[in-house]
Parts: C-alpha cells; structure tokens; sequence
C-alpha cells in the first residue's frame, strides 16, 4: 500500500548490493503499458537500509519521478520468513511525501509449494540464446504437480520453438547476419489459491533489427481438475461474456489516447484475448504492443472490475469467490 490507500505491485531483483525492478498501482480500468510501470533502480546496504530511484517507464529519456527510501527486513510468519519493506516515498516535482508499507506476495496453495526454475539454451551454430524463468509447483503430490508443470512446459515449448523455426530461417537467408538472437522468458504469478494458479507468461525475442518485439499469453490453471481454463469457463452459457468484456475494454481503452485500434484490437474475438488474468480487482486483459495501438506505445492493460463481470460469472466458477 501508497499512502493506506493504493494498492501497489512492486518487483525487485538484487545482485550483490544493487537493486532493479518496477512497480505500478494495482486498480480498474485501462492503462498504457509503458505509463503504468515505473522503473527502479538503487542500493541496499548491510542493514537493509533501502534507496531507489523511480523513473518514467517511457523510452527514451526517462525522467526521475520520485524516490523510495526504507527499510527492507524480514517478518516471521507461518514458521518462515516473509520480506518487509516499508518507508517514505518522495516526489521528484513536488516533494510530496507518502509513507508506503509492502509485504513479499506469497500464496496459499493448502499445503503445494511454488518454485521457479531458471533454463538457458544456446545454439552456437545459428546464434541464438534462450533464457527462461518458469513458475513450478512442488509437493509430495506428485501427479498434481507435474500436471501443472507440464502444462508450464507445453506453453513455453510452442512460444520457443517458433522462435526456433524464425532463428532458423533467417540465418539461412541470410537476414541480419552480424546480429545474435535471444529469446527471453519470463512470468508473473497474478493470482493464486489451493483451488487454481493465474500466470502472465511474458516473450521478448530479438531476431535482428532496430529493437527486440514481446508479446505475451497467460495460463490460468484449475488446480481440482487439473486442467488449463478457457476464459469461456469463468462464465454463465450464452451470457455473451465476450461482448461484455470488449465493451468494458473499447471503451477504457479510447480513454488512454494511445490505442488507435481499439475497435478492432478489443472488439468481440476470442482471438483478442489470449492474456487474460485473474488479479484481486478485476479480470486482467493484456493488449500486446500491435494489438490496440503502435509498437512505440507499448502494450496496453485493462483491468475489468468483478462487479461489472458480476451478473454473468458462473456461480462454481474461479471467479466466484471475487464476485460476492
């Protein structure tokens, strides 16, 4: 939480005392891809004394935005130890001030374990690398893990091998040929409980050219069934949920001024919605740069609150819990 009152989502990765990551508000509605995540960047010292520098997630010349100074510690819960990072964040403008408190996200799978597992890949002979970061689920039910690790495994197989096969091609026709290729995968968990898993598989490939493209594609998982969930499940029959969430989606995302091809890119289509996920405000779509607007402007995300999904999500469904 910003101030008791915004929800916020922050990620950070650190070597050695040296830390990077984002963050962005955590509500309804659409946003640009780019103006919704703030890049950070700073240190941690020996004890746990924090600073970090936020800047504009604009390409470009990104601008400083504010700052982030506090502590980062652990708190003990559950027979474990959960991180804690809570201090003052300072505007760049203005000076304004907000004291901002936030917990390590962590998940109660009843008893399941989430690991991550990291994959790399080189090929020497056509010059690429692939690097993957991979949600996986461990326990001593051992059928149920591997379900969900499978289907992890078959997402991102199809997603590389295409890679694979373009890598392939262009070096045999020769396409930038003092250019290396790279692949890289990774995820972000938006939801999650011992019923089911949300997760956001992010693509960014370089294949030559002036800059590397991304897309993405979601797995949401019934952990009862054991089985991927279409977003067709989530609804009542013939609720026309798609209507629905393409309505919501147009006309949020007009508002941004930024995607151009809204009409099309969120109109109606099942094809339109291939990133969808579970959060705790709302159904998170992704628009992939391309999809509602230009690659200069980024990918775009819109968020639908559960009570205009209310009226058509099915009583059994994952999202009934969200909907009451």
């Amino acid at each position: 939480m910003m101030d008791d009152n915004h929800a916020i989502r922050m990620s950070l990765e650190r070597k050695s005392d040296n830390l990077t990551g984002d963050y962005f508000y955590e509500r309804v509605a659409a946003s640009n891809g780019m103006e919704r995540t703030l890049k950070l960047k700073g240190r941690i010292d020996g004890d746990g004394n924090v600073t970090l520098t936020e800047t504009s997630g604009k390409t470009g010349n990104p601008q400083k935005t504010g700052e982030f100074k506090g502590k980062l510690d652990g708190l003990s819960a559950d027979g474990g130890v959960r991180l804690r990072f809570s201090g003052l964040w300072t505007g760049a403008k203005d000076g304004k001030q907000m004291p901002f408190s936030l917990r390590e996200l962590r998940f109660d799978f009843g008893g399941l374990k989430l690991d991550q597992k990291k994959e790399k890949s080189v090929n020497k002979n056509l010059r690429y690398e692939i690097e993957m970061s991979l949600p996986q689920l461990a326990d001593a039910n051992s059928t149920q893990c591997e379900k969900f690790n499978q289907a992890v495994a078959n997402l991102v197989a199809a997603r590389a091998n295409k890679f694979k096969k373009e890598a392939a091609e262009s070096r045999k026709d020769g396409s930038f040929p003092e250019q290396d290729f790279d692949l890289l995968v990774y995820y972000e968990v938006t939801a999650a409980n011992k019923d089911f898993v949300s997760v956001l598989f992010i693509f960014t490939e370089f294949l030559g050219g002036a800059h590397p493209n991304g897309d993405s594609k979601s797995l949401n998982y019934d952990l009862n069934s054991n089985t991927p969930v279409n977003l067709a499940d989530l609804f009542t029959l013939n609720s026309n949920y798609l209507k629905v969430i393409s309505d919501y989606s147009i006309n949020r995302l007009k508002k941004t001024g930024t995607a151009g091809d809204a009409e099309s890119g969120a109109g109606p289509k099942i094809k339109n919605f291939h990133s969808w996920n579970i959060t705790p405000v709302g159904l998170r779509i992704t628009f992939d740069p391309y999809d509602v607007g230009s690659y200069a402007d980024g990918e775009h995300v819109v968020v639908v609150p559960y009570s205009q999904l209310k009226p058509i999500i099915k009583p059994d469904g994952l999202l009934a819990e969200f909907a009451k």
